[in-house]
């Protein structure tokens, strides 16, 4: 809606009325003066030819034609006469005086030519003139006709009306101009519109001077009204006027911007104080998180580490005891561990995801690559419950962080091979939607019931049916999905029926880079081979690095049985020295973090420039940072998590010594 000010408002407002008023009574008094200028050229022009007609009576009777040229002349100086036609009683042309226009032009003209061409005779012109008895008056913009009819005196006429044509010895033709008329209009109209405007234009003035009282003070309440919104409360109206309603105004205005500055004052001062209070709560919070971040990483290495040698431990221990109670003692405390470590892993993910310690590290990620490792990993636990694992991949790269985006769909993988029938099946597929990519995860067996669906993603939470074949979960792996796609804003979502399967789709955006570089994998890892005669591993010459006794005994211990040629070192010193002292290996593991800040990178740099050759490495970690694993596959090294289970490692192991 278009806005006017108030001053404009206030003189349409007053105009507008007076406006239409004159306009309306000019308009009538116009065509009042109009009408009695054209009344009065019509009663001059009767009159002029009620007066001719009366002359002329004699000069028609006795056909005198000079005597009606005299009458015709004098009535031509008349004012306004244009035009003077005396007829008989038959309408024919006498005698024309003057400018004559229309059909009486053209019977003086006929007369004219007559006399001219017969000398001395006079034919009888009959003129059919526009007025006659039927329409005395005729008018058009520039002239006015006047018929008036010549009756002998003594004849009693009792009016127009009466007198028939048999009476009538003649009539004359009178043509008024309007010229004069017409000016004295044309003045009169130039005169009432410039009065009009002097009128409206002094009627405005005084409308200004009359509003000025109400729209200065009120245009000034405006200004400071847009002071006040731009946020400068200081401002006052000071408004001088003496119009009570506005005085009383400005009072209230003032009063009010005053009161709004000095509760604005105090509202600073407390957002200054609760803001002092948020910035030490929010450094006692950083702090906090640090160190909760520092704890996640200690317990990440340490809590690992008895695990990790427990597991090696109990490797060897079931290779000892190949038959027997103490076997099977061996292996259902391997499954204690398993369970542990899975425990251990799902917790620790868990806070640090809460904790905000995991930084997605997004780059584009090589599909085909990532579902080829992801299935390297889940093949075998397929096949061990008799499950097909099939893998669709899309030729092509997503944008995500590829370690996290792995973990998702491990997960995911995993629990469709848990609640899957024996002989049933497990699709991994890829379907390409506009700028998304969607993995889908679909098995067909128990499925998930509406009501647990409502709460699969909370921690800690297992369905009401038992997996098929194998241990109940910890209800953690469904959670840390959840996270990690909200962590990663991947659209995560599921569709589900008891007894028809279960489908979990992640949709990741795609990425225009590709990869050209492929990390080398093992193959599916296996189990332990049974005949440890036979291995691929005998004689082989591995330098097992760790700051743990207890770890690096235990995993030098497992390498043993499996015919390898162990040297121990506790520390790059150690390592140092066995280089010094002319030692070879065709193999290093190393532990990831070790005593004094230095690393398995550190000993890895050490051990290839000691022997001046490129030997292949694995590095072991507690810590399962995305900054870990990146750091690792820059250098090309295979990089293995704690607690490592023992065929994992002798399956990398036997794919990097197959070359040497």
């Amino acid at each position: 809606m278009r806005r006017r000010g108030i001053a404009r408002q206030m003189a349409w407002l007053t105009l507008l009325p007076m406006f239409l008023l004159v306009l309306l009574m000019e308009s009538y008094f116009i065509h009042e003066r109009f009408s009695d200028i054209d009344r009065s050229l019509l009663e001059r022009g009767s009159l002029i030819a009620r007066q001719l007609a009366s002359g002329a009576e004699y000069g028609v009777f006795a056909n005198n034609l000079d005597a009606l040229t005299g009458l015709a002349g004098a009535t031509l100086r008349q004012p306004d006469v244009r035009g003077v036609a005396i007829l008989d009683a038959a309408s024919q042309l006498l005698v024309k005086s003057g400018e004559v226009t229309g059909s009486l032009a053209d019977a003086a003209e006929n007369a004219v030519i007559a006399s001219s061409t017969y000398p001395g005779l006079k034919p009888p012109v009959r003129f059919e003139a526009e007025v006659s008895m039927i329409t005395p008056v005729r008018t058009d913009t520039d002239s006015l006709w006047i018929y008036q009819p010549i009756v002998p005196a003594q004849i009693d006429l009792g009016g127009l009306d009466g007198v028939s044509a048999s009476q009538q010895i003649g009539a004359v033709i009178i043509e008024m101009s309007r010229q004069r008329g017409v000016k004295e209009k044309n003045n009169l109209l130039v005169l009432t519109v410039l009065t009009t405007l002097v009128v409206l234009a002094i009627a405005l003035y005084l409308v200004y001077l009359a509003s000025r009282s109400i729209t200065r003070p009120i245009r000034r309440l405006s200004e400071i009204v847009q002071t006040v919104e731009q946020g400068d409360l200081s401002a006052r109206s000071a408004l001088l006027t003496n119009i009570d309603e506005l005085h009383v105004l400005g009072g209230g205005f003032d009063r009010m911007a005053e009161q709004l500055q000095h509760e604005r004052e105090a509202l600073q001062e407390r957002v200054s104080e609760a803001t002092q209070a948020l910035r030490e709560k929010k450094e006692l919070a950083e702090s906090a998180s640090q160190e909760k971040s520092r704890f996640l990483a200690v317990a990440s290495h340490d809590l690992r580490q008895p695990l990790h040698a427990l597991g090696l431990y109990i490797a060897d221990l079931k290779r000892k005891s190949r038959d027997g109670e103490l076997f099977d003692i061996a292996v259902q405390a391997e499954q204690s561990v398993d369970s542990l470590s899975n425990l251990l892993n799902a917790l620790l993910d868990i806070t640090r995801l809460d904790a905000g310690a995991i930084v997605p590290q997004l780059q584009s990620c090589d599909v085909p690559f990532m579902l080829e490792r992801i299935a390297t990993d889940a093949q075998l636990l397929a096949r061990m419950k008799g499950i097909e694992l099939l893998i669709r991949p899309y030729r092509g790269c997503v944008h995500s962080d590829p370690m996290l985006l792995e973990r998702i769909l491990m997960n995911l993988i995993s629990n469709a091979i848990r609640y899957t029938h024996a002989g049933g099946r497990v699709l991994v597929a890829c379907r390409k939607r506009g700028t998304q990519l969607r993995i889908e995860v679909r098995d067909n067996g128990v499925g998930i019931s509406k009501l647990d669906q409502q709460n699969i993603f909370r921690e800690f939470f297992q369905l009401s049916q038992s997996p098929l074949g194998g241990r109940k979960g910890i209800g953690l792996g469904l959670s840390i999905v959840d996270r990690l796609a909200k962590l990663l804003d991947h659209k995560l979502t599921l569709d589900s029926a008891p007894n028809r399967g279960t489908m979990f789709a992640v949709e990741v955006p795609l990425s225009s880079v590709r990869h050209t570089v492929k990390e080398v994998q093992p193959e599916a890892a296996g189990e332990v081979v049974a005949d440890y005669g036979l291995s691929r591993l005998r004689d082989r010459r591995v330098l097992v690095v760790d700051d743990d006794e207890m770890v690096l005994m235990g995993t030098a211990g497992l390498l043993t049985s499996w015919g390898c040629v162990v040297d121990k070192a506790l520390s790059i010193q150690q390592v140092t020295e066995m280089l010094d002292e002319g030692k070879q290996w065709d193999i290093l593991v190393s532990d990831w973090q070790l005593e004094g800040g230095v690393s398995g990178m550190d000993v890895i740099s050490a051990v290839q420039q000691g022997l001046k050759a490129s030997t292949p490495c694995i590095l072991v970690s507690g810590d399962t940072s995305p900054a870990v694993l990146k750091l690792a596959s820059v250098g090309g090294h295979h990089l293995l998590h704690k607690p490592v289970k023992p065929a994992k490692l002798r399956s990398i192991l036997e794919h990097l010594l197959d070359g040497k």
